[in-house]
């Protein structure tokens, strides 16, 4: 394969102009920043430009895509998602959640550069392997180095991907210990029936995250947690229950019978709107049932008419 070619075809453009986005593309990002969901700090958003873009996805489809993925990753994939993570837990009694620290700013170009010098699915030229770097990752400030970006669409899979020797590894030591084991991008999520088991997978995936170059991964010891069916647990959001079933949670849904109430009697502002349509659209994906009580209860037209509103 030559990407500089195969690209030039795909874009319609010459390669000579093709070289020269390529070699600036790590450069053209619109930064943005967020408040975290904690309420402590920012989160950097770096958007690349659209024709960046363009190219990410034309590496999506023909690069990345020959790639595997481990089956332990629950994020981003057709079929998957935070509904279907967490019910792989639901039937467990003791459960431990872990995440990576700055995540995706701690996956870097040499990451990729090592993952595919290393493996020998595709063949792709030193040049190449170059101008992946290029496409796929930001230049963030004047450091030089070259990182993931929260905001690039190539971001999600490449992650998956290149942390599948993880994945591979955390898999094998879970499945000696009878431990079941998802990510959902940089939340980690153990379960078993075990007591006290769990402890050992947390030593075990801190050291190989010590041992790990490529990607150099750090655990947050601060959202460490360890629960289990005597209390309250939550995975990606959601509540499982005893019983073994995966609900949004009963103070989830008050607040949301609230919202539509205050959206029915016009005391939401614009900004509130759009946020109760992305619950909205969370519950959709999460506990379908409970769309259809509001539906039932509010009228079909009051709550697609919120999902459908633009306000």
């Amino acid at each position: 394969m030559n990407i500089l070619q195969s690209l030039s075809k795909a874009l319609m453009i010459s390669e000579d102009a093709l070289g020269h986005l390529i070699r600036s593309a790590p450069h053209r990002y619109k930064i943005y920043p967020i408040e975290k969901k904690s309420g402590r700090g920012q989160r950097i958003i770096a958007q690349p430009a659209r024709e960046v873009k363009a190219m990410q996805y034309w590496v999506m489809e023909h690069v990345l895509r020959q790639f595997p993925i481990h089956s332990a990753a629950m994020a981003y994939r057709k079929g998957r998602g935070i509904k279907q993570n967490a019910a792989k837990h639901a039937s467990n009694r003791f459960l431990l959640k872990m995440d990576f620290q700055d995540f995706f700013n701690s996956i870097t170009a040499s990451d990729l550069g090592s993952f595919l010098e290393g493996n020998g699915i595709l063949a792709i030229s030193p040049e190449d392997i170059v101008r992946l770097k290029k496409i796929l990752f930001w230049n963030k400030g004047r450091t030089g180095k070259l990182i993931m970006s929260i905001g690039a669409p190539s971001s999600p899979m490449l992650s998956n991907i290149l942390l599948h020797g993880f994945d591979k590894r955390v898999q094998a030591f879970c499945t000696r210990k009878r431990i079941r084991y998802t990510r959902y991008a940089d939340d980690l999520t153990f379960s078993t029936n075990r007591p006290n088991v769990l402890r050992e997978i947390e030593v075990q995936v801190r050291e190989i995250c010590e041992e790990m170059q490529h990607p150099k991964l750090t655990v947050n010891a601060e959202k460490t947690l360890h629960a289990s069916s005597a209390g309250s647990r939550r995975v990606t959001g959601l509540v499982l229950a005893n019983s073994g079933s995966v609900s949004l949670g009963r103070d989830r849904k008050r607040l949301i019978r609230s919202q539509v109430h205050h959206f029915l009697t016009g005391r939401l502002s614009p900004e509130e709107v759009a946020k109760l349509r992305g619950m909205l659209a969370f519950v959709n994906s999460a506990e379908p049932s409970f769309l259809e009580t509001l539906r039932n209860y509010y009228g079909i037209s009051a709550i697609d008419g919120i999902m459908g509103s633009k306000e």
